[in-house]
């Protein structure tokens, strides 16, 4: 088959598994050992003296938790995504998106830490830029032009720079190591544990670097094996690396400490010469950081955008360089609004906040994860499960508590965090409902219009059974006539997606024949009706794209009165239009083919059930009839329930007659069980009206039980009604993900 002949045949561009080992490791310790030990050794010493290396340790021991939490997710899913991805198998949207974006800010923002560092320290010894994050602009620019480029180049550069600076601090640790005082270090040691919780706080930041190694999964050889070594050398590597260094900027005894407290105690052991060499690795400290932090942002927002959080252009990746390029463009201009939005200790916080929060929620999902799925396999698991990860939740929410006092960046992240989640919502609720939908889009193989002048609105009458099109378009001309609207009717050709388009016809003509009995049906009312042929690969998607092209208002479908789908409700075509569809829905179960005259009508009171008893209305004004409300209560109900039934009944009669001069009485039907107390009544009519049960916004509930179970049972015609509220429609639609 040619390539023309499959249009919509979409093939997704994967990226490429090009990290081992010694990559993996250089993107934890290039993370961890980067603006965290040359900028904040510096501020925690300021704060806490040689207790600061108390504060790292206590950094890492939280950090350990949620590393060992990281490890087994990963070893099942082994895909780049890291905590986000963990969340999205375990929780419903919007949890997860919350992890996602999370992790997102809290890369961004670090990564703008790390940014900004290398813009104090590039303006304090080396040359004092016109603006302040020039230098460290510049960088960005470049490092988000290198991972475009491709994977195994940043990854190599990972590597490098990684070594470079680990030769570089154990030559500062050597040349500074005679000088330690014992005596110094224990009389510079603070007992102020809060201070030291503090600080641990703020230098949390710099031990985040085991989450970035999980973000690249989708790029790592064998990751399974290769992660969760990765994660604990690194971190041990760094813990031993971070005590050292902090002993030796002690010894320098300096008047002043500060973020470039490191650079001087440099000069101060190396002389110029070597504290300049210490400080060009810093410099390049900070750039391994930042390109790591770049990498694994862009990687979250890859798979977030696959998985349906972010809009799909954001995860597309190039065939050329197999980088997610929009990821990385978006990537790094967020880093840049941070960097020149926060002040160095701000975005320390800042950081810290947002994925201290993330990290509690990873955490919490691998406990849900055990209990949802216990006979997954687990290539590596925690031990003491749910002990260890709840010891990572309260020891991560220790460490918030600590920085909720820095007023700006709480601020800042609490800013972030709602913008982001009312952005989340403003999208979801401007998508088509149809994209949830598997398939390419369908499109209109014939069509055959009417002009319905001034017509506001629109009834789509979704046709599969032929058997059920004269009841269908009955009811639709009824409701259309009474509201002086037309009748959208619509059939669906569904084709396996191979076929060519030239092998359509067949099917299209097979559908015509059913839309000219839909309109011979639509004559008598004199009704305009448009009719439409779609061919596509999914009926549900071509009745909701239909409906959202012609602004209809209401759809009408046909239903056999049960399922055979597995794990479906009502039916696989029905649930997905009833779950998506931003229109009222009416669904007809016909039992008998005879004309409908007396309507039973169970009401609550509820919106659903006003929405019900408007159609049923029209349908009443245009072919006459009646209608009975009634409504169930307990035979032992107390005299207050029977009192407020009686009530909402005598209002729903009254409403129907005043305003729509119809015959309409009411009766209050004593029975236990209020779906079979409906069903026994409903054998002295020809329909049953009934409208969902209000409140639920859960993709599980279509209609609500009750008002399944009778449409299910009842032997009579069933009309089932629920109306359009675009607030619950957008949340389901949000937990539905």
């Amino acid at each position: 088959m040619e390539q023309d002949e499959r249009p919509d045949l979409h093939i997704e561009t994967e990226l490429s598994r090009d990290l081992g080992l010694t990559s993996a490791l250089a993107i934890g310790v290039g993370t961890m050992i980067a603006a965290g030990i040359f900028t904040l050794s510096g501020l925690a010493v300021r704060d806490v003296g040689s207790a600061a290396i108390v504060s790292f340790l206590l950094a890492a021991v939280v950090a350990l938790f949620t590393a060992l939490t990281y490890c087994e997710f990963v070893s099942i899913y082994p895909e780049s995504g890291e905590g986000y991805l963990y969340a999205r198998r375990t929780f419903r949207a919007p949890a997860a998106y919350f992890v996602g974006w999370l992790l997102f800010l809290g890369y961004t923002s670090s990564c703008a830490f790390y940014i900004a560092s290398f813009s104090s320290y590039f303006r304090e010894f080396i040359w004092e830029t016109p603006f302040k994050a020039m230098s460290g602009a510049t960088a960005l620019v470049a490092l988000t032009l290198l991972n475009i480029k491709g994977t195994k180049e940043s990854g190599r550069f990972q590597v490098v720079v990684t070594v470079a600076k680990i030769i570089l601090l154990l030559w500062f640790v050597i040349g500074g190591f005679g000088s330690i005082e014992i005596a110094d270090v224990v009389e510079r040691f603070s007992r102020d544990f809060v201070q030291i919780t503090k600080t641990s706080a703020m230098v949390f930041i710099t031990f985040f670097g085991f989450s970035a190694i999980a973000a690249s999964a989708g790029e790592v050889k064998n990751p399974v094996k290769t992660i969760p070594r990765a994660i604990f050398i690194s971190m041990a590597v760094v813990t031993v690396l971070y005590s050292l260094v902090v002993l030796v900027v002690i010894a320098a005894g300096l008047t002043e400490y500060d973020e470039a407290a490191m650079g001087m105690a440099a000069k101060e052991f190396l002389g110029s010469i070597g504290g300049f060499v210490i400080v060009a690795g810093a410099l390049f400290s900070m750039i391994s950081a930042s390109n790591a932090s770049i990498m694994a942002g862009s990687r979250v927002m890859l798979s977030m955008a696959r998985l349906g959080h972010f809009p799909a252009g954001f995860g597309t990746v190039s065939p050329q360089t197999r980088t997610p390029v929009v990821s990385l463009v978006i990537v790094g201009g967020t880093i840049l609004i941070f960097t020149v939005s926060l002040g160095l200790e701000d975005l320390a916080h800042f950081a810290d906040i947002v994925l201290l929060i993330a990290l509690i929620l990873v955490n919490l999902a691998l406990i849900v994860h055990r209990r949802k799925y216990p006979d997954i396999e687990r290539p590596f698991r925690v031990p003491l499960v749910p002990l260890l990860p709840a010891l990572g939740i309260v020891a991560n929410l220790y460490l918030l508590g600590q920085i909720l006092g820095h007023p700006v960046p709480v601020a800042m992240a609490s800013t972030c965090v709602i913008l982001g989640l009312a952005g989340f919502m403003v999208w979801k609720g401007m998508q088509p409902g149809e994209i949830a939908l598997p398939g390419a889009p369908s499109r209109v193989a014939l069509e055959r219009s009417a002009s319905a002048g001034d017509s506001r609105f629109r009834v789509l009458v979704a046709l599969a059974n032929p058997a059920n099109v004269p009841q269908l378009i009955e009811l639709a001309s009824q409701i259309a006539t009474d509201r002086n609207g037309e009748i959208v009717a619509l059939r669906v050709a569904v084709v396996p997606e191979q076929l060519p388009p030239r092998l359509e016809d067949p099917y299209v003509e097979r559908e015509r024949r059913i839309l000219e009995q839909a309109h011979a049906a639509a004559l008598n009312y004199d009704v305009p009706v448009t009719s439409l042929v779609r061919v596509g690969h999914d009926a549900a998607r071509a009745v909701l794209e239909t409906a959202r092209e012609r602004d209809c208002d209401l759809i009408i479908l046909g239903w056999k009165g049960y399922t055979s789908t597995a794990k479906k409700i009502l039916g696989e075509v029905v649930d997905a239009v009833v779950n998506h569809a931003r229109a009222d829905v009416m669904l007809v179960k016909q039992t008998e083919h005879k004309p409908l005259n007396r309507f039973l009508l169970p009401t609550a009171g509820g919106d659903h059930a006003r929405c019900a008893e408007g159609y049923l209305a029209s349908i009443l004004r245009v072919a006459g009839g009646s209608v009975t409300t009634c409504s169930v209560v307990r035979p032992d109900a107390p005299e207050k329930d029977v009192d407020e039934a009686n009530e909402r009944l005598a209002e729903a009669s009254s409403r129907i007659k005043s305003e729509n001069e119809l015959q309409a009485d009411s009766k209050l039907i004593r029975h236990k069980s209020v779906s079979v107390g409906v069903i026994e009544e409903a054998e002295d009519y020809d329909a049953v009206v009934v409208g969902a049960a209000g409140g639920s916004i859960y993709p599980q509930i279509l209609f609500g039980s009750i008002p399944e179970t009778i449409a299910k049972r009842c032997p009579r015609t069933v009309i089932l009604v629920k109306r359009h509220d675009p607030v619950k429609a957008l949340m389901g639609r949000v937990i539905s993900e």
